[in-house]
């Protein structure tokens, strides 16, 4: 397979998966090192395809998603972290980020990409050392996801979820 060959091959891999794949992942499958597939990525990239690289892999900025920015109550414990991220995840969302309002710093965002149990799992792993302190932690008030989903339908159906649950701050969605 050739140059051209091996990166419509990649573009492929990526447009035909919902989650993201990691760099070695795909080295695997197209047998060549990781570094040439950075250098592949960052080609692609440079003929305008929206290529995202996330802890949990890359993936290609889908458009035809629906997205909502949602406000969150602050957790008190494990358990409500835990709910918040799978309530969301169970019913076909995906929580894209999390965003703290910072009185000094101002607003902080980090990429989750957090799209299936798998995925809070190992980022509860993560959140359950020592050394892990959530943003949320930052502020005394809520905290916002940007979260996705197919449709509105789904996403109406996670807030309403969320509400039920009484996990959004003052029970309303931005």
């Amino acid at each position: 397979m050739n140059t051209k060959e091996r990166r419509e091959l990649l573009l492929s891999i990526l447009n035909k998966s919902t989650n993201p794949i990691k760099g070695d992942e795909l080295a695997n499958i197209l047998n060549v090192s990781r570094q040439v597939i950075v250098q592949d990525i960052a080609l692609i990239r440079a003929t305008g395809v929206d290529i995202i690289a996330t802890p949990q892999g890359y993936v290609i900025y889908n458009t035809k998603m629906s997205s909502k920015v949602i406000e969150c109550r602050n957790h008190t414990d494990e358990d409500e972290f835990y709910n918040e991220l799978k309530t969301i995840v169970d019913l076909g969302g995906k929580v894209k980020d999390v965003i703290v309002k910072h009185p000094i710093y101002g607003e902080i965002k980090v990429d989750l990409d957090i799209a299936s149990n798998r995925d809070i799992d190992k980022f509860m792993k993560k959140a359950s050392s020592d050394e892990f302190k959530q943003l949320s932690t930052l502020t005394k008030n809520s905290h916002f996801h940007t979260i996705e989903a197919k449709s509105e339908e789904i996403l109406d159906e996670i807030i309403s979820s969320l509400l039920d649950k009484n996990i959004l701050a003052n029970n309303s969605k931005k």
